[in-house]
């Protein structure tokens, strides 16, 4: 990692709480899509899935960075900036996670595994209202 100093706080404030924003939006998003997984299919699920795993694993790069800061002298105004950055990469990873865990229920009932049932199992599968159908 290419560690930035003190000065470059509000771009780096500004890059986690984009993604923050768009996880959010994302996470909204893909619980409407739960309510007719079969309009998803599995490639837009598992880059949801991949790549909300991938920012896990690399969110230790933000968390670095606000500690490295927290070592210098601060003014009041940018320890209150990095104490909300902290919080910031907690909803960070909680987003992560829920979108992580969202997706894989709506991998259960992607149009992928519709198109693997018979005939027979998806009229099953509407009749019990386990599939809606549009």
């Amino acid at each position: 990692p290419n560690w930035q100093p003190l000065s470059m706080m509000p771009m780096i404030a500004s890059i986690i709480d984009g993604e923050v924003e768009n996880f959010e939006d994302l996470y909204k998003n893909l619980c409407e899509a739960r309510k007719n997984p079969h309009v998803m299919d599995d490639m837009i699920i598992d880059r949801a899935i991949n790549n909300h795993r991938k920012y896990l694993k690399g969110a230790w790069v933000y968390d670095e960075q606000l500690i490295r800061w927290k070592k210098e002298k601060l003014t009041e105004k940018q320890s209150r900036e990095i104490e909300r950055l902290t919080g910031q990469m907690i909803k960070y990873r909680k987003m992560c996670e829920e979108i992580i865990a969202v997706s894989e229920e709506i991998k259960k009932g992607t149009i992928n595994r519709i198109l693997e049932m018979s005939d027979e199992e998806v009229a099953i599968a509407v009749l019990t209202g386990k599939l809606k159908m549009p």
